[in-house]
C-alpha cells in the first residue's frame, strides 16, 4: 500500500478516542477545553466492522496479512458507558486491544474485565516520583494510580507505564524507572510532551535537540532483559538503530498516516490525535474512503511535502521526526506548518 511488494504482512493499529471526558487536568494535556460529542458503542461497534472490511480488502487486493489492534483511549476510556462491550465486539473482530488511561479510577471489576477479554497491555501514565506526578496530573493521583495499576497486575494484566518526557522528568530517568518498577509495572514507554492543547504553556518544557539525544541514549542504555524499556519516538529509533534506510520504502518511523491513524470520539478521523488536523469524518465517509482519498494523509506519505533538513534526511522512510511536535512548535511560533523540521532532532543539528 504504502512500501509496495516490499511487504508481505502490516501491523496496523488505530488509536481510538472513546470520550474527551477525564477526571484529571494534567498540564501537558493535547485536549481543548470545549466538550466533545460521543459515539455510543452501537455506532462504535458498527465503524469497528467498517475497519475491518477494509482491513480484509487490504489483504486481498495486496496480497497481505494485515495484524490489526485498537488502543482505545480518552480523555479517560474509564468514563466510557460500554467500554467493555465495545472491547468485547473487537475482540471478537479479531483485533488485539490495547488500553491508555491514567489508572485512578480502575476498579476490581475492571481489572477482571480486562483480563476475561484478553487486553494484551494496558498503559498508565507515569510522571515520576509522586511528588512530581501529582505536580503535572494533580494531588493524589500518584496514589489512585499505583492503587489501580496494583488491582490491574493483581487480576493477571500486563501493565505499562508511560511517561511524557519533558525537561521537567528527563533528569530523572533512571528514578522513574525504577518507581515503574516498584510499582508493579511490566516495562515502560516515554515519549516527548507535544506543545499544543493545555501544554501550549510548555514550550519552555521541550528538550533541546542534545538533551533530547542524551535522554534517548540513557534510555536505550537502561534496558535490560525482562523489563521493556522503550520509546514509539521515531527519533528514538535512529539511537537504536543508527543505519539509514537504503531506499525509501516507509517501513518504520513516525506512523501518522502510515502505520497507524486516530479516530475522535465524534468520529472524527486525523493522522494523529496531537496534530489534531481532520482527515475526514466516519459521518461522512467509510474508513476505507478516508484512508485512500484524503489528502491530508497522502501528504504525509510523500517525501515532497516535507520541508527543511527534515525533507532530504538520509532517515526520511525509517524517521520523518515527530510531525506532532512538528506542527505545535510551528503554530507557537506563528508558522503552523505540518511539514516543517522537528525542532528537537540533532541529526539536522549536527549534519552540515
Amino acid at each position: 500500500m504504502i512500501a509496495g511488494s516490499a511487504i508481505t504482512s502490516f501491523d496496523f493499529f488505530l488509536q481510538w478516542h472513546l470520550t474527551e471526558r477525564c477526571n484529571l487536568r494534567c498540564q501537558h494535556c493535547y485536549q481543548g477545553e470545549q466538550p466533545a460529542e460521543e459515539m455510543p458503542p452501537d455506532a462504535v461497534q458498527r465503524e469497528i466492522d467498517g475497519a475491518t472490511e477494509m482491513l480484509k480488502a487490504w489483504e486481498s487486493d495486496y496480497g497481505i496479512s494485515v495484524t490489526p489492534s485498537i488502543h482505545f483511549t480518552g480523555g479517560e476510556p474509564l468514563l466510557y458507558q460500554g467500554l467493555w462491550g465495545v472491547i468485547e465486539h473487537a475482540r471478537g473482530a479479531g483485533y488485539g486491544v490495547a488500553l491508555m488511561s491514567n489508572g485512578c479510577l480502575v476498579t476490581a471489576e475492571d481489572a477482571g474485565q480486562a483480563a476475561r477479554l484478553g487486553v494484551f497491555d494496558i498503559q498508565v501514565s507515569l510522571e515520576g516520583s509522586e511528588r512530581l506526578h501529582d505536580a503535572i496530573r494533580g494531588p493524589g493521583s500518584f496514589e489512585k494510580a499505583a492503587k489501580g495499576v496494583e488491582l490491574l497486575v493483581k487480576a493477571g494484566n500486563r501493565v505499562s507505564a508511560n511517561v511524557t518526557l519533558s525537561r521537567r522528568n528527563a533528569a530523572l530517568i533512571e528514578e522513574t524507572v525504577a518507581c515503574s518498577r516498584d510499582l508493579g509495572f511490566h516495562g515502560i514507554g516515554f515519549s516527548r510532551v507535544v506543545p499544543c492543547g493545555r501544554g501550549k504553556e510548555l514550550l519552555d518544557d521541550l528538550l533541546t535537540p542534545q538533551e533530547l539525544k542524551a535522554a534517548y541514549q540513557k534510555i536505550n542504555a537502561l534496558r535490560t532483559p525482562g523489563y521493556d524499556i522503550v520509546s514509539g519516538d521515531p527519533l528514538a529509533g535512529i539511537i537504536a538503530d543508527p543505519h539509514p534506510p537504503e531506499d525509501d520504502l516507509t517501513l518504520s518511523g513516525c506512523s501518522a498516516g502510515f502505520s497507524g491513524i486516530t479516530i475522535t470520539s465524534d468520529g472524527s478521523v486525523m493522522p494523529c490525535r496531537r496534530i489534531g488536523l481532520v482527515a475526514g469524518s466516519l459521518k461522512e465517509q467509510s474508513l476505507r474512503a478516508i484512508w485512500a482519498g484524503s489528502d491530508l494523509l497522502w501528504q504525509l506519505r510523500e517525501r515532497e511535502s516535507y520541508h527543511g533538513r527534515c525533507g532530504s534526511c538520509r532517515y526520511w522512510a525509517s524517521c520523518r521526526g515527530c510531525r506532532a511536535v512538528a506542527y505545535a512548535y510551528s503554530a507557537a511560533k506563528g508558522r503552523p506548518d505540518l511539514f516543517a523540521d522537528d525542532p528537537q532532532c540533532w541529526v539536522a543539528e549536527e549534519t552540515p
